[in-house]
């Protein structure tokens, strides 16, 4: 089997992610999720997870939880094989809790039916997940006005060229005051957080672009040789390898409810 392979499953129209890393080694520098939370478990080996200073390493069928906006990198000293759920915090305020719990059901499903996850490891991440909604909000925003509308407009338009001290000079307050008022809030400095969301909607772009130049234009690179390097140190694949490795589900995807009741009870 193949090292480093790497499997997406994108629901569009929900804004969830599954992302099944088998027999990886590939290690992520510090970088936070924006606007997703994510609930992992690891199938196989072991991960060391480093998030908010704290370094805890993670074996099979131990589960975890990152924030969004969470500051957090992953290392590894051998292969390990990685399933994680990935929820765009914005979907509750838009679909109830019973489609949005049917819609990660079915991603669920969508493992177990090709063997990539097991009914006990699917109870373990739904645990988790019921676990941290029932005692945290997740939907918490920077305290930092200022801060909080440049995330956003980062977000959106990682593309757009503004430089550190353009944003430094509409917040009034000195280049490095400002750099480091930002890293206390989001976990990055300004230029690791738009570059950061530059390979994220590269990442969205991808599933329907023709070329690879097209892309990078698009996400604000000048130089494809950048772009490409970027990509593949955040993702951890080419953009063309991850083009090949995403599947996108454009409908809603649909379960029999009678399935649901036999994870939950299955032993």
């Amino acid at each position: 089997m193949a090292t480093n392979s790497i499997r997406y499953i994108y629901n569009s129209n929900m804004g969830m992610e599954l992302i099944f890393c088998e027999n990886s080694t590939i290690s992520y520098p510090t970088h936070n999720h924006v606007s997703v939370l994510t609930i992992g478990i690891v199938l196989d080996g072991s991960i060391v997870l480093t998030a908010n200073n704290n370094v805890k390493v993670y074996e099979k069928n131990q589960t975890f939880i990152i924030c969004p906006y969470m500051p957090h990198s992953i290392s590894t000293h051998s292969s390990y094989t990685l399933l994680s759920l990935c929820i765009d915090k914005n979907i509750a305020a838009h679909f109830s809790a019973d489609k949005i719990r049917h819609n990660i059901m079915a991603l669920l499903m969508n493992a177990l039916n090709t063997e990539r996850i097991n009914q006990y490891q699917i109870l373990q991440l739904l645990d988790c997940l019921n676990s941290f909604a029932a005692y945290t909000d997740w939907h918490s925003e920077s305290q930092n006005p200022f801060i909080n509308n440049l995330k956003k407009r980062l977000e959106l338009y990682p593309e757009a060229k503004v430089s550190i001290e353009e944003m430094a000079q509409n917040a009034f307050i000195s280049k490095y005051h400002f750099i480091r008022s930002f890293k206390a809030e989001v976990g990055l400095t300004p230029h690791q957080f738009q570059l950061q969301n530059r390979i994220r909607k590269a990442q969205r772009l991808m599933r329907n672009a023709e070329t690879i130049t097209e892309v990078a234009l698009s996400t604000g690179f000048c130089d494809q040789s950048h772009f490409i390097k970027q990509f593949e140190k955040q993702v951890g694949l080419p953009p063309l390898t991850y083009k090949l490795s995403s599947q996108t589900i454009l409908k809603d995807t649909s379960i029999p409810f009678g399935n649901i009741e036999e994870i939950k009870t299955g032993e």
